[in-house]
């Protein structure tokens, strides 16, 4: 079984512009919006692939994380917290492919409620469970939270996969958890290494997996995929598509190496079938995530990753 925990979704708002200006009203070309965040992308991904999987975490006033799980048959369980769910635009210039992207910090979330979805999830997981901890806390949570998430994993014998970044990454990365999955950027922000020098961030993944990380997945945009652990270091090229939309890659990644893993796949193999996803997923519009007949096309086409230590 896989877990994701979702403990600041939001509503995904994303628009197309030519191009964004300053000083003129900016005419929205197409509009979409759905549920969504790093922990409820993770668990759709889950299901889309044909894994066993569920979505643990914060719902609010008239449940519309529950609502949109229900009908698209993802399996979770929410606890209900006061206020009203986020949200996140995103708008994409056509012009430039770039995306501007302004979030709302979300409803704020008690240490007490915070420690019953921890609990919770606890009660529901088994030793050999993954758990993804993904995405932006919300306010009133400490930035020691998904930290203290990892322990209680690993104490009940499951396998803990970070994607964060700032203070929450920082914590994280005391408790040892199994996978870390940050992008070129967050690579870049807490060790100081442009991913595009191979040899230093090889280094600096030696160096991680020294303070008793087991796996790093470095996701590199348009240049593939990279995965180190103790046994090596792979590289998988990103799928050769058409780039509809970059929003959920980085999910869709994550939640292909999980349930590889979780299907005993050999690293090398596990990354390839993770770049196949995430593949499927920006060749799909804003929102909308991989679908498995798109990843298992992907699949076919793509080469087995290189092992490169």
């Amino acid at each position: 079984m896989i877990f994701a925990v979702s403990l600041n979704p939001c509503i995904d708002k994303t628009a197309r512009i030519p191009r964004f200006d300053l000083n003129a009203p900016n005419r929205i070309e197409t509009e979409r919006a759905d549920v969504g965040g790093k922990g409820v992308n993770v668990a759709r991904v889950i299901r889309a692939l044909g894994g066993k999987g569920m979505l643990i975490g914060f719902d609010y006033d008239q449940r519309p994380v529950a609502a949109a799980m229900e009908k698209e048959q993802v399996p979770c369980d929410l606890a209900p917290v006061p206020g009203e769910l986020r949200v996140n635009i995103k708008l994409r210039e056509t012009e430039t492919g770039r995306t501007i992207e302004i979030s709302e910090r979300g409803a704020a979330a008690s240490l007490a409620a915070l420690k019953a979805v921890k609990e919770r999830l606890l009660s529901l997981m088994k030793p050999g469970d993954w758990v993804s901890l993904s995405g932006s806390l919300p306010p009133g949570a400490p930035a020691d939270t998904y930290a203290d998430f990892c322990r209680a994993v690993r104490e009940k014998g499951g396998f803990a996969a970070a994607d964060c970044d700032g203070p929450a990454l920082t914590a994280a990365l005391e408790a040892r958890p199994t996978l870390i999955k940050p992008n070129a950027q967050e690579f870049q922000a807490f060790t100081g290494i442009d991913p595009r020098n191979e040899e230093d961030t090889l280094r600096a993944c030696e160096a991680l997996l020294e303070k008793g990380i087991s796996m790093i997945c470095l996701s590199r945009g348009g240049d593939g995929a990279m995965l180190v652990n103790a046994q090596g270091a792979w590289v998988c090229p990103a799928a050769n598509v058409e780039v509809r939309g970059t929003q959920g890659a980085g999910d869709s990644l994550l939640a292909g190496l999980m349930l590889a893993l979780s299907r005993g796949m050999e690293p090398g193999e596990a990354l390839r079938f993770a770049t196949a996803a995430a593949g499927a997923s920006v060749m799909r519009p804003g929102t909308l995530l991989c679908r498995k007949e798109d990843a298992e096309g992907l699949l076919a086409a793509l080469p087995a990753s290189a092992k490169i230590r």
